[in-house]
């Protein structure tokens, strides 16, 4: 076995953490720098055309006539190209990730990831009401599960590469390292483990170390530090912001679900023109919410933005994003509800403000808590809103309103409103859901290759005691019994064989001691009826021994058992026949995790199966078995060992 079979069988377990610390590493920085190049992509002057050059406003300043034309063409360009695309091409996106991850163990094709790089950032680029977070996610998840499949690793490995993907990404984007660890943990990977968590966190690390290199050290937004909680009697007025953000997030969430039911059918370059169409048209009125939007964003953050901007904003925001996201854009809607909860937050935090100017904090303070809770409100994300809302402003004051807001929020969505999150709801309007069965989740995170025996052998349905007794020299724990082609047909337990064995050696023993004394009986009594013949007809023969006589005839007789000694290991028994414990078998691939092997039982409903992998040569080579009891002691023991 080679050392890359070696590191494979490993990774497959528990014990690979150092060994997946380091790929994790190195997904980081290279997840990182695909979102470094997707950011200068889209800012770059040669795409980005609309920018204002002293980079304080993105499109507030442009023309009206571009306002509305940029994004309408823009729109038809995108959807003219998706229009070529393979149906199963076109889609990308945090929803794309999440599918890949429940339906194919995080296999991402790279064809997807490209046609994002580049539509996405085209979509971007031409003032569309979508982020760029959402791409950057699909292009750092990519990454790792490229990395995964190139090096063949078990699909458990592959899929933490996914979440370091992912964290890298949060993390490059908004320069927070924290936040995009707990992202990835409780949005994409749905587990918290130590075999993930560690590798996920030096992903995490690298992303905000190759995003400092480019970017500098300042985090996305520009935050005060001095901000702080007034009073006590502000709770309620949290409490009313974190409700308004939950019913503007099911409404989001409902609307955009609507929309994309309503066009399914419609032709991709008829949705994105539209799409484009009807953000040129809201520009006009409301400027801001055209491209990313965080230049607003900040000055909402400085309290700069009066009532009647950031109504509107909020308002156009909201209507230019459903559209968008619902007519399937190929950009992200993270940016978006961070854009809309400032929004939210600095009006409520101006009104409180001038109702009671001595109790109210900074309408800054509103829209950064505001932010955190729409967005953790949307993509039922709570703790990832809340480890961002830290990190983005450096301050543990702000961590009470924020906790008491983000959970009202997520609340209002989850209970009152009985929404899914927005992912979710996307799967489900694809025909699709999230599986988060709990042993499922335990059972996707390990490896065949953890927790398979290599105890095994491998026999022809028909086989010699002297095949049998070389198989069984090593004491094998199962035997694959394959066809004449070569072909497993069944499992067999191997002790089964050897006691079905003892049994009939024992069987011959005893028939052929009853043989002997009937031998020896007959052989008696042929002698004595011979010898009264013979002193009868001659009487010389008188006086011969008797031994004489007896030996000649056992002579012979010994020569014919030693014969059918000689014949006994050449005798064939079909082991399809014995009486043994056989199970039918499936194949499963040496990569898989035991949810897929599990799985693959229940269709075929079997409790085994054995573990290959195709050679360079083409050839199948088996490592080992597993069995459905082998799975549920390894289920039982990972849930004790977590508590």
């Amino acid at each position: 076995m080679t050392l890359i079979d070696r590191l494979r069988l490993r990774l497959g377990g528990f014990d690979a953490l150092a060994l997946m610390a380091v790929i994790g590493l190195i997904c980081g920085v290279l997840a990182g720098g695909s979102n470094i190049l997707f950011r200068y992509f889209t800012e770059s002057s040669y795409v980005l055309w609309a920018t204002d050059q002293s980079g304080d406003t993105d499109f507030e300043q442009a023309d009206w006539l571009l306002k509305l034309l940029l994004p309408t063409v823009g729109g038809l360009v995108v959807g003219l190209i998706l229009q070529q695309l393979n149906p199963e091409t076109r889609r990308v996106g945090v929803s794309h990730v999440l599918e890949r991850m429940s339906y194919h163990q995080g296999h991402l094709p790279w064809k997807n990831a490209v046609v994002q790089f580049f539509l996405g950032g085209l979509t971007i680029a031409s003032g569309q009401s979508v982020g760029r977070e959402g791409p950057g996610i699909h292009l750092g998840s990519t990454t790792g599960s490229l990395i995964g499949q190139r090096l063949k690793l078990p699909n458990n490995s592959t899929r933490i590469l996914v979440a370091c993907g992912c964290a890298a990404a949060i993390s490059a984007n908004f320069n927070t390292p924290l936040a995009g660890v707990v992202f990835a943990m409780e949005i994409v990977i749905m587990e918290y483990a130590v075999a993930s968590f560690i590798p996920i966190i030096l992903a995490s690390v690298a992303g905000a170390v190759m995003s400092r290199i480019f970017f500098g050290s300042d985090p996305a937004f520009t935050i005060q530090a001095s901000m702080d909680l007034v009073s006590l009697w502000e709770m309620p007025y949290f409490l009313l912001l974190g409700f308004i953000c939950g019913v503007i997030a099911s409404l989001f969430i409902m609307l955009t679900s609507q929309v994309r039911r309503h066009s399914k059918d419609w032709p991709v370059w008829i949705k994105t023109t539209i799409g484009g169409t009807s953000v040129g048209v809201i520009a006009l009125v409301a400027p801001q919410v055209m491209g990313i939007g965080y230049d607003t964003v900040n000055a909402s953050l400085q309290g700069e933005l009066l009532i009647t901007i950031l109504a509107l904003s909020l308002a156009g925001k909201f209507i230019a994003t459903t559209i968008c996201s619902g007519l399937s854009m190929p950009g992200g809607v993270l940016g978006p509800t961070l854009f809309m909860g400032a929004m939210l937050g600095g009006l409520l935090g101006s009104i409180g403000s001038l109702v009671f100017p001595t109790l109210s904090s900074d309408s800054e303070f509103y829209a950064i808590i505001g932010m955190a809770t729409l967005m953790s409100a949307v993509l039922q994300a709570p703790l990832a809103g809340l480890m961002a809302l830290l990190e983005l402003t450096n301050n543990p004051n702000i961590i009470l309103p924020g906790m008491f807001s983000i959970v009202i929020g997520n609340m209002v969505v989850s209970q009152l409103f009985k929404r899914q999150s927005y992912w979710e709801t996307q799967m489900t309007d694809r025909g699709m859901r999230l599986k988060v069965s709990p042993m499922k989740q335990v059972l996707r995170s390990i490896g065949v290759a953890g927790v398979m025996t290599r105890s095994i052998t491998y026999m022809k349905t028909e086989a010699t005691l002297e095949e049998i007794s070389i198989a069984l020299k090593d004491k094998p724990r199962w035997i694959l019994i394959r066809d004449e082609e070569g072909l497993v047909i069944s499992l067999m337990v191997a002790r089964d064989l050897g006691r079905y064995l003892i049994k009939q050696e024992e069987i011959l023993e005893r028939e052929q001691q009853k043989k002997e004394k009937s031998s020896k009986h007959k052989d008696s009594a042929e002698t004595d009826a011979e010898l009264d013949s013979k002193d009868e007809q001659d009487p010389k023969n008188s006086g011969q021994p008797l031994e004489t006589i007896v030996m000649t005839d056992s002579d012979e007789s010994n020569e014919a058992k030693a014969e059918a000694v000689e014949a006994d290991p050449q005798r064939v028994f079909n082991l399809m026949e014995i009486p043994a414990n056989r199970q039918e078998v499936v194949a499963i691939d040496l990569q898989a995790t035991l949810e897929e092997a599990y799985d693959r039982m229940e269709q075929r409903k079997v409790s085994a199966a054995y573990v290959y992998r195709i050679t360079h040569n083409k050839e199948e080579r088996i490592y080992g078995v597993v069995t459905r009891d082998m799975i549920t002691d390894q289920y039982i023991y990972s849930k004790t060992q977590t508590g």
